[in-house]
């Protein structure tokens, strides 16, 4: 028992002192995709659009963005969904729904899971009702787990939006994330 514990500890060291290089590492990987897919994005293509915005996603503290900027983000995402690039459209579902760090991110983890994130659940369900209405990898069971924690009311404004059909609220300033 002693063992594991020593081994546990020495895994929460070394992971401690790994999460920041891991952390750089990641910043570099996204300025080479930005730096790879900026001209096309500008030009109108909408997967290089969704590269540049899946890159940029997201900051933490959205009133402080540094190099991962939700705003910025988002409005790469909403013109790559505009231009019919469908995972986009799960993306903006995501991020609406709180969920904005994706893969080993232990210190960004770590960091949202203290500060929390700022949500829209309805504006979330109908973008990611329409990611899988695209046949989008994963956009069915996102949707779904997403519609079992939505409050009635949140559901009678999701089901509203999905009827209507898009364009959905999009652009950072216009969904205005609240707390529910």
């Amino acid at each position: 028992m002693r063992i594991f514990v020593l081994a546990c500890l020495v895994l929460l060291g070394v992971s401690g002192c790994a999460a920041p290089i891991l952390e750089g590492a990641n910043i570099t990987r996204d300025k080479v995709i930005i730096d790879d897919n900026i001209d096309a994005a500008n030009a109108g293509n909408a997967e290089a659009q969704f590269k540049v915005g899946d890159a940029l996603c997201c900051s933490l503290d959205d009133d402080e963005a540094g190099f991962y900027d939700t705003q910025k983000s988002v409005a790469w995402l909403c013109k790559s969904a505009a231009g019919g690039y469908a995972p986009a459209e799960l993306k903006l579902g995501k991020i609406y729904s709180g969920d904005r760090v994706e893969g080993v991110r232990l210190m960004r983890r770590a960091a949202q899971a203290v500060a929390g994130s700022d949500e829209n659940l309805p504006v979330a369900y109908a973008w990611m009702s329409l990611a899988w209405a695209h046949n989008v990898e994963d956009a069915e069971s996102h949707a779904k787990s997403l519609w079992s924690d939505l409050t009635p009311e949140q559901r009678d404004a999701a089901k509203t939006m999905v009827e209507k059909g898009p364009p959905f609220p999009c652009e950072w300033n216009d969904v205005k994330p609240t707390d529910n």
